[in-house]
């Protein structure tokens, strides 16, 4: 249960630093961090915090990059563009928050267990 708790509270501190210039381009580390620190599982915890937290991103990612995909379909030569560099802008910040993620939940976690 700790770790759900975890990668919700990371996830909200992550998409919340996305939102401050300057630190939005270590907010999942941030975030991650949090949410390791929050769970207190120790390293392998934290790492499974920042999995968990790296799928509940990807989700809401991936549904909108598809709805929008969906509905520039229509549009003959540019819309296939945009929609294709919609998903693949959409992977590489899933990827991103992933790996960062995932790194700030372990030391997180490895921090809450030497504490």
């Amino acid at each position: 249960m700790n770790i759900i708790k975890g990668a919700i509270v990371g996830l909200v501190c992550t998409v919340i630093l996305y939102m401050i210039p300057l630190i939005n381009a270590l907010s999942p580390f941030f975030g991650g961090f949090i949410g390791g620190y929050v769970a207190e599982e120790g390293a392998f915890g934290g790492f499974k915090v920042g999995i968990l937290m790296s799928v509940l991103a990807a989700i809401p990612g991936f549904l909108l990059s598809g709805i929008l995909a969906v509905m520039l379909a229509d549009i003959p030569i540019l819309g296939a563009i945009l929609a294709g560099s919609g998903i693949l802008i959409t992977l590489v910040i899933v990827i991103y928050t992933a790996i960062f993620g995932i790194i700030g939940a372990v030391v997180g976690g490895a921090v809450a267990d030497n504490r």
